[in-house]
């Protein structure tokens, strides 16, 4: 979705203190980082903390279990294996005789020397290959395990492998540390009240601190030294908080003055929400049915009613291509499968629903 671009990564104050201050503590094994997509928190562990942790001497493994989402737990386990086969000690040398010749000077045989990785046959069940692969690789060093978007391990198939992850990351206290990253609230709402071994009991969360009026000076000077356009700062800050502070989406905006070599923002904002309809949120709004479309719009307005509420039934009642007669089990229905594609989520509160997505968001906002 969007622009494939980067701009420099602009870190978060204070918060790699903050992490190492509780890893290195000894009261506490992990870390959670939770807050939405596009916030800035992969940024956070590539630029900052892996950095950190290998100054201190400790080994990293970064594994993305949103990368193969459908099978989470395969992913860290094979994630690890990989991890294990390039660490051991590295390649065994195979000799075959490639031929055999006779030679006039020397009598010696030709052999082709081939070098190939160090394997194993692996277990056949699945917690056991976690548990002889994460135990390896955390057998001497001080290891950190980052684990993005771990709510993807998140359901109730999924609870006697997350009670595994969590025995023997206690199995390795003292060798193995664990940060983890998170998005879905309803995933992570599972993992922590639900599942019956908590895989967090021994972690504490931390927040990713807001970028303010400091992010925007950084723009500024990144843009100054590319480009001779006068940018209007008090412009740019209002596109930031039009964009619901999301330093991804202000990046996009800045390629796109770029681009066009000119300080026009409201322009630039235009192209970055027509590239978002055309690829991103509007495609994936497209897909939606009548009621789906319409729960999500009725999400979009600040201060909506609970879903549930009589309010809201009679609101969803008039949206085009919608059946008058409209129960709450409709509704019900409608909510799980939003629920399922991770477009919303409950917050916590009876009946109150959320829209994960903040292009999503925004998309439904702006085009009303």
């Amino acid at each position: 979705m969007g622009l494939s671009f980067e701009l420099p990564y602009f870190p978060r104050k204070g918060l790699v203190e903050d992490v190492l201050q509780i890893l290195t503590s000894g009261l506490k094994q992990g870390v959670t980082l939770f807050a939405p997509r596009r916030q800035g928190k992969t940024s956070f562990v590539r630029h900052e903390l892996i950095p950190a942790a290998h100054e201190l001497g400790w080994k990293t493994l970064y594994i993305d279990l949103w990368r193969r989402r459908g099978e989470p737990e395969l992913a860290l386990v094979e994630g690890l294996e990989a991890f294990l086969e390039a660490r051991r000690s590295g390649w065994k040398r195979r000799l075959r005789f490639r031929q055999l010749r006779a030679k006039a000077s020397a009598g010696a045989a030709e052999v082709e020397s081939t070098l190939e990785p160090v394997s194993f046959t692996p277990d056949a069940v699945l917690e056991n290959r976690l548990d002889f692969a994460l135990s390896a690789l955390a057998e001497k060093d001080v290891t950190l395990l980052v684990l993005d978007e771990v709510q993807a391990l998140a359901g109730a198939k999924r609870e006697d492998f997350v009670a595994a992850l969590r025995t023997v990351i206690q199995k390795l206290q003292g060798r193995l540390l664990v940060f983890y990253t998170g998005s879905s609230r309803e995933g992570l709402n599972h993992m922590f009240r639900q599942q019956r071994a908590p895989l967090f009991a021994s972690a504490m969360p931390v927040q990713l601190p807001d970028l303010g009026d400091d992010f925007i000076e950084d723009r500024m000077v990144f843009l100054a030294e590319r480009t001779r356009a006068r940018i209007d700062e008090a412009s740019l800050r209002n596109a930031f908080e039009r964009l619901g502070r999301t330093p991804e989406f202000l990046n996009e905006v800045i390629l796109h003055l770029l681009i066009a070599g000119n300080g026009n923002i409201d322009a630039a904002m235009a192209k970055w929400m027509q590239s978002h309809t055309e690829t991103g949120a509007g495609a994936l709004l497209e897909e939606l049915r009548p009621l789906e479309l319409a729960l999500m719009n009725m999400l979009a307005q600040p201060g909506h009613p609970s879903v549930y509420s009589t309010e809201s039934v009679a609101w969803l009642s008039r949206w085009p291509d919608i059946d008058a007669s409209l129960t709450t089990a409709k509704i019900q229905a409608a909510l799980k499968r939003l629920t399922r594609m991770e477009l919303v989520a409950p917050t916590g509160r009876q009946g109150d629903y959320e829209i994960e997505d903040r292009a999503v968001l925004l998309q439904l906002r702006v085009s009303k």
